[in-house]
């Protein structure tokens, strides 16, 4: 059930109260969630919650994402006065958060540690924090990050800490003193029914896309450590020995990557979408390779999303990527342009390769789930409130 608050929305596996209403059946699990189901972080938020419910847990997610990223939050970026709106906005939801629950679990570690000093004082919850990745400490990119170091040092003093894979988990007691007993590495899931292998050439009918060239798909931003100058330097390469290749990039592209496409001469070959989960899934069975030259992920989700869908993988070697792609895909130095339009190339021609790197990822993928998340992120619920 969805209820809409006037500062969040909330599900549930049951019927809750009110607006301003304290929570207080003390069988629930609350989540707080704050960012859009479109990215990672989000996508996990949603997903562990669908798949706890499922348990028959008494679970409540409260997500502040409609809120925080609405019709102002987008008018304002066009100011430039995003970050300022959001971060009143989310000081304003903190405030007014009241919850009561043996249990609470901050879905990201990121701007949402800053509740947590508020939330031991409301309340006498066991508080589970999960951290993505380290990025923040790794590569700021602004100002905000080294805001979000600050906050993300509230988590000394959490029950649990939960990490996306083991080098976010290293990285993590790299910059944050905190119990390593306290700390479990819990894969992220993929959802198998809606990222699955599809006809490819139906999947490209139903996207309107050619049915007779060569597809290279990357999925996500355009921060600096998604690499994205790599891609389009490699694909330069790819595209003087297969003029007819195209590069879909799943994103919105930012000014430095738009020069650069120009200069490359590249207008008209790469081609940005913004698609739904239905046409994401689809988009990954349209295309002939996913390459994915990040050089820095707390995991990696497409990479797994791509996998499931029998998609062939190119990626980094750096970080918690080899943690997602296994023996999956080819695995190279994230700055290797030459290296990632030799592979290009190579799976474009071969056929007998593509269909091996497709079967190798499908089979990784098999080894995360949303159901196996859930189920051992269910493991440190129980063993915290046991011990209380």
């Amino acid at each position: 059930m969805l209820v809409q608050w006037d500062y969040s929305h909330q599900f549930s596996s049951s019927p809750t109260k009110k607006f301003g209403s304290v929570i207080k059946n003390h069988e629930r699990i609350i989540l707080l969630n704050n960012i859009p189901p479109l990215g990672g972080v989000g996508r996990y938020a949603y997903a562990l919650y669908q798949n706890l419910a499922k348990s028959g847990l008494g679970v409540i997610l409260i997500s502040w994402d409609r809120e925080l990223f609405g019709s102002s939050y987008k008018a304002l970026r066009a100011l430039g006065l995003n970050s300022f709106y959001y971060l009143l906005k989310f000081k304003y939801l903190s405030v007014k958060l009241k919850v009561n629950a043996p249990l609470i679990h901050v879905t990201n570690a990121g701007y949402l540690s800053s509740v947590i000093p508020s939330l031991r004082k409301k309340s006498n919850a066991e508080i589970v924090v999960t951290v993505h990745d380290m990025a923040p400490f790794i590569e700021p990119r602004s100002i905000a990050d080294f805001h979000v170091q600050n906050k993300m040092f509230f988590i000394i003093n959490v029950s649990y800490v939960i990490c996306a894979s083991e080098n976010t988990r290293r990285d993590l007691l790299r910059f944050i003193d905190i119990d390593s007993k306290k700390v479990k590495v819990i894969y992220y899931g993929v959802d198998h029914e809606l990222f699955k292998p599809r006809d490819k050439l139906e999947a490209r009918r139903r996207l309107g896309l050619p049915l007779d060239r060569p597809i290279i798909l990357n999925v996500g931003t355009e921060e600096p450590r998604k690499n994205i100058p790599t891609l389009i330097k490699a694909f330069d390469i790819l595209a003087k020995n297969i003029p007819n290749a195209i590069l879909i990039r799943v994103g919105s592209p930012t000014n430095t990557i738009k020069k650069l496409i120009y200069s490359q001469g590249l207008e008209g070959k790469i081609v940005y979408l913004r698609p739904n989960d239905e046409d994401l899934s689809l988009l990954y069975n349209a295309s002939d390779v996913f390459v994915f030259p990040s050089y820095y992920e707390g995991l990696g989700l497409p990479l797994l999303e791509a996998m499931a869908s029998s998609c062939p993988v190119i990626a980094g070697n750096r970080s918690a990527i080899p943690e997602a792609v296994g023996d999956g895909g080819i695995l190279l130095d994230p700055f290797d342009i030459d290296g990632f339009a030799y592979w290009m190339h190579e799976v474009l021609s071969n056929k007998d390769l593509m269909i091996k790197l497709s079967e190798k990822g499908y089979r990784r993928s098999l080894n995360f789930s949303w159901e196996k998340c859930a189920r051992e992120t269910l493991e440190v619920y129980k063993e915290i409130l046991n011990e209380v």
